[in-house]
């Protein structure tokens, strides 16, 4: 389609024409000018105006870049044609996919489809770690971790993980290759950034799109700095959010701007240390938007959706966004109905802004970034090797269990091309506060009749002990329950398949025991004792992958009880059990407490013998697994637990232990210790809402229990078991679970529970 130049026309003669062509040409350089067709009648009509170049511009803002979406569907729906696309943070996702080739219409599907809340999670899903990071879970419920180096305590560099955004980035940029330059993609495309050091804005013109992409919208202390090139990038909106003088250097003759920047917080927002330091990042990028702003011409278009509603968190309201960015660019579209163009050629404009194809074979595997990991053992634990076929899906599985190792703090990867090799470049980022970290977890609770626990855990793991990924975890336990254990792991091959483990570990408790009751129950306690178990163990194992491990080895334990308050004259008891072990653990579940999917199991078997050293011959087993299946916002998990002892006498020390919340609920804390134990469960609740600030959600729920604690010569039957139920109220937060509940048991036992830490 042709445009005309606005204005009086003028006539002139051929030869003047002609000069005047060549005078526009010289003045002009790099703009083509149509040229002049003869008409039917011989005479030479006027030249057509060069069609001016149209360049886009997408703000940052969050959530609020989703209305970017709605402004593509509606300049795409009037024809306009968008020759350059420059875009900062959210802004440089929308116009990122965009000018790679995706449509308008792909990019809102794609969009309300995504969870967004699992993009933004502060690590990789459970059920993608490795066991030992799962075990930590289990132990240590304060996710936060710290780390030693340099001879100074470090703190993680952002509140949040970026895992699984990356994945999603690497989703949508499918068929982009890994190293492009941006000017030879479907659309012209440009990504702010800033440089974290010097302050300075950073505008990509070439790399991989996804990382791109993803530096650019690296929120200071939400997401951690991206380094591309030697520079510590961050979130492109604190230098310049709005940039109209990226697209203008682009080649733009019209510039289209979308701001949908966040508005500064309301007084009554800004009494705490996030909403201050969100203040100041939005006074830094209103700041520099207002500049942009200024910056634009008579004949340049400015959209502002009205996103009142939205903020830059509001993910949910994607939709609503969507349809505001709509709304506010049909508002605007006369202001551009002479820039339309005709359908065919809008047809054919389109046809060209296409993706292409990416290497369908990998020549080469390389590892970036290592310094205290090892590049062998990462390669090792790659499916991907050389001379197999590209597969994003494979990759990302591999990406996903080595973040799920705990090492790295981002993981990457892109494809290039060298002297007709296709090479899988992987860049790993190692967390900058390792390799000695350090966790803390914390169970507290009480029955609110006197009967309480406190116990404070913390624990040291020094990784990479060697190039085989050798660890050393030491951790100590300090109230009611007093525990201090050590442990070397040793992985034999580069994958990790086969590993060895040596270990100490001592333990304090006290207990108390009561009277057994008609009713199964007992009575209050009329003793109690202190127990010191040390146990040494060495094993031989073999890893299944993310999924479990099963370990054999000898063991040696020492049991040694101390009455501390009792009616009788009684005398201290010791018992040695040495002899050898096994035990299988399988962990799927996603979260260590109020899991909504997988399964977990363990099972253990453990042999004392004389000829071993020890006090008595017998057998102990133990089973316990856990499964979780979730409809809607509805979640059902039961539970299984049973173990015995098999032995001509009882045991010295009660090993199994019932009661408490979820332990037949109404029932006092470990109220019940004998050497046989079963125990089923079936608990449901729901989730009724989230509490960003402090955790993942709040749940209401319930239980139903049946168990017994019995000695060995007793048989199991329903009519000798007792029932517990429970009502609970759930918060998931940073410090852990944290329930409050009722709870009801056989004898009309009756207790109310405030507990922090898993059950």
């Amino acid at each position: 389609m042709k445009y005309d130049i606005p204005g009086k026309a003028v006539a002139f003669s051929s030869a003047t024409r002609r000069a005047l062509l060549a005078l526009l040409c010289g003045m002009f350089a790099g703009v083509t000018i149509a040229s002049a067709q003869p008409a039917a009648t011989g005479a030479s009509q006027p030249a057509a105006a060069p069609r001016p170049k149209i360049g886009l511009v997408l703000s940052g803002g969050g959530a609020r870049g989703l209305a970017h979406v709605g402004v593509l569907k509606e300049l795409e729906a009037a024809r306009i044609p968008i020759d350059y696309v420059a875009g900062t943070s959210m802004g440089s996702i929308v116009g990122g996919l965009y000018a790679s080739g995706m449509t308008p219409a792909e990019l809102e599907r794609r969009i309300l489809a995504m969870e967004w809340d699992s993009m933004f999670a502060d690590r990789p899903p459970r059920d993608q770690l490795s066991l030992r990071r799962k075990e930590d879970d289990l132990r240590l419920s304060i996710p936060l971790e710290f780390g030693m180096r340099d001879g100074g305590l470090r703190a993680p560099r952002a509140a949040v993980g970026s895992s699984g955004l990356e994945t999603m980035l690497k989703r949508l940029t499918e068929g982009v290759p890994g190293d492009v330059k941006f000017d030879r993609m479907p659309i012209p495309f440009r990504a702010v950034a800033t440089d974290l050091v010097s302050g300075e804005a950073v505008v990509f013109e070439h790399g991989e799109l996804a990382a791109v992409m993803r530096a650019s919208m690296s929120v200071p202390a939400a997401f951690a700095p991206v380094e591309i090139g030697g520079r510590l990038l961050v979130d492109g909106g604190l230098v310049d959010n709005l940039p109209v003088d990226v697209v203008r250097r682009m080649g733009a003759d019209i510039v289209i701007a979308v701001n949908i920047g966040t508005p500064l917080l309301p007084r009554e927002e800004l009494g705490s240390i996030f909403g201050i330091g969100m203040q100041m990042l939005n006074i830094l990028t209103e700041q520099n938007v207002r500049a942009s702003i200024a910056s634009l011409k008579a004949s340049d278009v400015l959209i502002v959706p009205d996103l009142a509603k939205v903020t830059s968190v509001d993910f949910k309201l994607g939709r609503d966004a969507i349809a505001r960015g709509a709304e506010a660019t049909r508002g605007v579209l006369p202001l551009l109905s002479n820039y339309a163009l005709a359908p065919t050629d809008y047809v054919k404009q389109l046809a060209v802004q296409r993706r292409v194809a990416v290497p369908s074979r990998i020549d080469e595997v390389r590892i970036e970034g290592t310094e205290y990991t090892t590049a062998d053992v990462i390669r090792a634990q790659l499916s991907v090797q050389p001379g197999a076929p590209f597969s994003r899906g494979q990759i990302e599985q591999d990406l996903a269990w080595l973040q799920g190792r705990g090492d790295f703090e981002r993981l990457d990867y892109r494809l290039v091309t060298e002297r007709d090799r296709n090479v899988l470049l992987v860049n790993v980022q190692e967390k900058p506060w390792g390799p000695n970290y350090f966790r803390f977890g914390l169970n507290l609770g009480t029955d609110f009749r006197g009967e309480g626990a406190f116990n404070l855990i913390g624990n040291h793991t020094r990784r990479w002990l060697n190039s085989y990924g050798g660890e050393w975890r030491n951790e100590l336990q300090i109230g009611r329950t007093q525990r201090l254990s050590t442990e070397l792991y040793q992985p034999l091959l580069a994958n990790e398949t086969l590993f060895v483990s040596a270990g100490a570990e001592r333990e304090r408790r006290i207990a108390e025991v009561g009277l057994q009751l008609a009713d199964g129950t007992t009575s209050r306690p009329l003793l109690q004792y202190a127990g010191v178990d040390t146990r040494v163990w060495l094993d031989l194992g073999a890893a299944f992958g993310r999924y479990g491990e099963l370990r054999i080895g000898p063991h040696y334990e020492r049991v040694s009880i101390s009455p501390k308050i009792s009616p009788l004259q009684l005398t201290g008891i010791k018992s040695i059990d040495s002899g050898f072990h096994i035990n299988a653990v399988i962990d799927q579940r996603d979260a260590a407490a109020f899991a909504r999917a997988g399964y977990r199991v363990e099972a253990s078997l453990l042999r004392s013998l004389t000829s071993f050293g020890a006090s008595s011959t017998f057998s102990r087993y133990q089973w316990s697994s856990e499964y979780a299946h979730t409809y809607g916002a509805n979640t059902v998990d039961l539970a299984l637990k049973f173990g015995g002892l098999y032995s001509k006498a009882p045991s010295a020390y009660p090993y199994f232990e019932l009661g408490g919340f979820l332990q037949l609920s109404g029932l006092r804390a470990a109220e019940m210790r004998g050497d046989q134990v079963a125990l089923a469960r079936a608990m449901a609740f729901r989730k009724i809402g989230n509490m960003p600030a402090f955790g993942r959600g709040i749940y209401v729920g319930g239980s139903l229990e049946v168990g017994r604690i019995d000695s060995p010569n007793n048989d199991f039957t329903l009519e000798r078991s007792l029932f517990g139920g429970s009502l609970f109220l759930g918060l998931d937060t940073s410090l852990g679970p944290l329930y409050v509940g009722y709870g009801h048991a056989t004898g009309n036992r009756r207790s109310a529970y405030l507990m922090l830490g898993r059950p």
